[in-house]
């Protein structure tokens, strides 16, 4: 009993979260190229990322979303300058506190969601061609716990 103890903690340290990671660039560098290949989207990954965020969540803060797309202030502040830029996004003073800003998708950011979406239902069809649907269910499972182990420390 002890051995396979040993043997299944010795697997636990060793299998490589190279592979997750690798993974995850490839995915976002391959969505990159396919939206390239749409001169009249002119949205990266990141800027997807934030319209699918304000899609799902239609009116929410700026700090919300931060947390939401894991990005830090500035970048989110940037990102959203950006797309605000763009009319992608408008930002609307929340309430009596001057200091906060409410984000929502005007009426181009949500053409831009629904052009889009497609090409990433597209692409996902793509990457996980040859997993059955209870592999992909185990592969969210996985992947949700991993991501909430991670998120006790932080």
């Amino acid at each position: 009993m002890e051995q396979v103890s040993a043997s299944y903690n010795l697997l636990k340290t060793e299998v490589s979260g190279f592979t997750l990671e690798k993974t995850v660039k490839l995915m976002k560098l391959s969505f990159s190229r396919v939206l390239l290949t749409q001169p009249n989207i002119d949205i990266t990954v990141d800027q997807w990322v934030i319209i699918q965020l304000l899609h799902q969540n239609h009116s929410i803060s700026q700090h919300q979303l931060a947390k939401l797309a894991f990005k830090d202030a500035p970048t989110i502040t940037k990102m959203l300058d950006i797309l605000a830029f763009k009319q992608i996004v408008k930002r609307e003073i929340h309430g009596s506190d001057k200091r906060k800003n409410t984000i929502e998708l005007t009426a181009l950011g949500k053409i831009k969601y629904d052009q889009i979406l497609p090409l990433v239902q597209q692409f996902r069809h793509d990457a996980y061609e040859g997993l059955s649907h209870e592999e992909l269910l185990g592969l969210d499972k996985i992947l949700q716990k991993i991501f909430n182990n991670l998120s006790k420390h932080h």
